[in-house]
């Protein structure tokens, strides 16, 4: 029985051992055999999903204006049709394509721009697209170990190496190395990047990547003659971003970015075609990308054609379809026409302040920067919101924001804040700047409801202020001529900008309840919170605060702990801080941060010595003393000191004012619309905080205003004769001594209600380097014309440039400096 049993298991494993023998000496047979031809069958005709970009959803003005949309263009692409790339097949293709691409004028239109080494001249640099070091490390360390590069080589020597790994380079018959095919460097860089975009997206079978886009439409036509001897080239017509005036509104609309290295993982997620899919990086078109909490997706769903390929890349018959969906459309809250003359109004009054024809006897020369932004003070609603200068998204939306193209043109290099315009930083939500005396009517409004002053109140003006022991502060009109104001009540000191009025108010005020009014407005972060302020607009903002001992410490722990390393090298031999990134130097600035001074924590990080212990010790005494001292609220109640504030700030506050004192969420987004035209969400006015202000003393505030724009007013000169009345308070923040020697000048303030009896409209401007608030003026007047159509029987355009200029060239005699 046991021998039967024994006898039937070896028979089954025999059995079983013929079977696997069989099936692997088929799988031999088949892979290595018969492995190139079943490979090069397979590549003769294969089934594979072309996947298409679906077109982003449109954004449009409030009155259907079309800011933001798409248009057909013709690209060229190279696809991965085989499993494996020969570089003598690949490098020919290419070379070819390039060619075709140059001679038929679209040079400029290739993406060429990828590759981690740039040349520039006769030299080769790295780039690897990052200011962080760590970052640019790992990068080179990755780029480099992939071809095998040894990292003591240059960015020239690895170049070669490059060219060599993909057989591009030869000897000649004397032996000396040249780039084969004919080519020049250029076309050798060209290749090579190509051939590096390619190998980052051999993963992804049939991903094809852009070698040119846009093209015109004979380039297209010449690839599709010659595509029998391109294979892998295609020539596609899909969706393009198009923004149809060009740099309008750049400032809020943002552009769009090639996916970076840091992002590839969460998109390849989101099912994203890293290799040509483009995203948004600033503005709506980024933060409205794919945004779960507000429910839009301005990307939409991709589609696609499954189809039979030859090993040419050529379709030889489609056999499914999936259509895209296009993405969301988003009505803004902006008026085009109005953002259009805020922008031409800001343009031609820095002109004429840079050229003298404002003031000829000392023009501004470096008036180069300004924002702008209109708000509806009845609902929040943005109307135009305009930073200057501004930059073309068209540029992006061709190039996909390759890294050595952009850089310089969103950060200049080597440029100094305040003098170097930056074309992609929005100055109306990201721009602090101190307010100087625009911030005048927001104390009188927190004076007169704490009852600190009436609307009757007399303060003698006597030049310099004598309230505060050891301030030496005076009004403006005593720097200038030795001259005061006398007897002022608030309206009076708003409309001839009375510093001596406003110290006294602020100090009558007191620490605790001048805070508590900048923080009813939204301009100081939460006490209790730390939470940060907010004007609650949809897109990025990196908002100001008026001066408080926390604002006073940040803004100076960086320049402290410079001194502090300085002294702890110099004098007691301490290196610990010397590492920018050390955990000591971290430690130290928590512990200025917090103002509190603890002896344990030093030793920790190995600071020992009693008298360095000490000296720390005393520099933290010594800036929480000056963060805390009182004279930081009286600088703070003329715009001054370390308040800085945006404008958006500044126009949030002025519409709460005006409109009895709600204080809306700003926005940009007025309704949201599905793919078929229905719609998916519409905005309502969200209200931030509700304000019990007194008519009475709103009037108050409203009547100085006013008279800033009348006869004696510092903005008379620009709204002289004017049909509507309005109200409006001009500021020039004046800049540190050793910012004037660099050329910076006071910034220039504006900020406006209109029509005065019903407020509608508020408006807030700043030009740095502009000298004084009243030279600003007209932007707020060109804003005015259009939004009431004062010159509706014009173009915009056209009428906003004669009034600026007649406004820049009347009587400037009412115009006084230093307010």
């Amino acid at each position: 029985m046991e021998k039967k049993e024994e006898s039937r298991i070896n028979a089954f494993k025999l059995i079983a051992f013929l079977i696997f023998a069989i099936l692997i000496s088929r799988l031999f047979y088949l892979q290595v055999i018969n492995g190139d031809y079943y490979r090069t069958l397979a590549e003769e005709k294969g089934r594979k999903f072309v996947y298409e970009l679906p077109p982003r959803g449109e954004i449009l003005d409030r009155n259907g204006l079309k800011l933001a949309t798409n248009v057909q263009s013709f690209n060229i692409t190279y696809n991965n049709v085989k499993s494996k790339l020969v570089n003598e097949e690949v490098n020919k293709v290419l070379i070819e394509t390039i060619r075709i691409i140059i001679k038929n004028g679209d040079e400029k239109k290739l993406i060429d721009t990828n590759f981690p080494i740039v040349i520039n001249g006769s030299n080769f640099e790295y780039d690897f697209n990052s200011t962080n070091s760590t970052t640019i490390e790992k990068r080179k360390k990755n780029f480099l170990e992939f071809y095998k590069i040894k990292e003591s080589l240059n960015a020239e020597a690895a170049f070669r190496e490059i060219a060599n790994y993909y057989e591009i380079i030869e000897s000649d018959s004397n032996g000396k190395l040249k780039y084969k095919y004919n080519m020049n460097q250029q076309e050798a860089y060209r290749l090579i990047s190509f051939r590096y975009s390619i190998q980052n997206t051999m993963f992804s079978q049939y991903r094809a990547i852009y070698l040119a886009k846009n093209v015109n439409k004979k380039t297209a036509l010449a690839i599709e003659y010659n595509r029998n001897d391109l294979p892998g080239i295609m020539s596609e017509v899909a969706p393009m971003r198009s923004y149809p005036f060009g740099q309008v509104g750049s400032a809020f609309l943002g552009y769009l970015g090639k996916i970076s290295e840091d992002d590839k993982d969460y998109y390849t997620s989101l099912g994203y075609d890293i290799s040509r899919e483009l995203v948004g990086k600033q503005g709506l078109e980024s933060v409205l990308e794919n945004n779960k909490d507000l429910n839009i997706s301005l990307r939409g769903e991709p589609g696609g054609i499954e189809v039979d390929v030859d090993k040419f890349g050529r379709i030889l018959n489609e056999t499914a379809r999936l259509d895209s969906i296009p993405g969301d459309s988003v009505i803004t809250t902006i008026d085009a026409n109005l953002q259009k003359v805020a922008e031409k109004a800001l343009d031609e009054t820095m002109e004429n302040i840079r050229t003298g024809k404002i003031k000829t006897d000392a023009p501004y020369p470096n008036a180069n920067i300004g924002a702008a932004v209109v708000v509806d003070v009845r609902t929040g609603e943005i109307l135009a919101l305009a930073s200057r200068p501004g930059f073309d998204p068209n540029w992006f939306a061709e190039k996909g924001s390759p890294a050595k193209e952009y850089l310089n043109y969103l950060w200049p290099q080597n440029g100094e804040y305040g003098l170097t315009p930056l074309p992609t930083f929005n100055y109306v939500t990201q721009g602090t700047a101190p307010p100087g005396s625009t911030f005048k009517p927001l104390v009188a409004i927190a004076g007169l409801h704490e009852g600190v002053i009436s609307p009757s109140t007399i303060i003698v003006d006597k030049g310099v202020y004598d309230g505060l022991p050891g301030f030496n502060g005076a009004c403006w009109i005593w720097n200038e001529r030795r001259g005061t104001h006398g007897a002022t009540n608030v309206a009076k000191a708003i409309q001839v900008s009375c510093n001596y009025f406003f110290f006294e108010v602020s100090k009558r005020l007191g620490r605790e309840k001048f805070y508590d009014w900048a923080f009813k407005f939204g301009l100081i972060s939460n006490p209790k919170t730390g939470e940060a302020p907010t004007t609650g607009i949809e897109i990025k903002e990196s908002p100001g605060e008026v001066a408080n001992p926390q604002k006073i410490i940040r803004d100076k722990v960086n320049v402290k702990l410079i001194n502090i390393k300085k002294k702890l090298k110099e004098s007691y031999g301490i290196t610990v801080l010397d590492n920018e990134n050390s955990p000591a130097r971290t430690v130290l600035k928590n512990m200025i941060l917090s103002g509190r001074y603890d002896e344990n924590t030093l030793e920790s990080i190995g600071i020992l010595n009693e008298k360095a212990k000490n000296y720390i010790k005393g520099e933290i005494n010594t800036l929480n003393w000056e963060a805390n001292a009182f004279f930081q609220v009286i600088n703070a109640g003329i715009g001054q000191g370390n308040t800085e504030l945006t404008p958006l700030q500044m126009v949030s506050y002025v519409s709460t004012i005006v409109n009895g004192g709600t204080r809306y969420k700003l926005h940009l987004i007025k309704k949201v619309l599905n793919p078929d035209g229905t719609v998916k969400y519409e905005n309502e006015p969200e209200v931030m905080q509700k304000l019990n202000l007194k008519n009475e003393y709103i009037e108050a505030v409203k009547e100085g205003m006013k008279k800033v724009t009348e006869e004696g007013g510092t903005a008379s000169s620009t709204f002289r004769n004017f049909p509507i009345q309005t109200g409006g308070k001009t500021g020039s923040a004046s800049v540190d001594k050793y910012l004037v020697n660099k050329g910076r000048a006071a910034y220039g303030w504006y900020i406006g209600f209109a029509p005065y009896d019903n407020p509608q409209i508020a408006v807030a401007i700043v030009v740095y380097n502009a000298g004084h608030g009243g030279y600003v003026a007209p932007v707020a007047k060109a804003i005015y014309e259009e939004y009431f159509g004062l010159n509706k029987n014009t173009n915009p355009t056209q009428k906003n440039t004669n009034n600026s200029n007649n406004a820049n060239t009347t009587d400037q005699q009412n115009i006084k400096p230093n307010r």
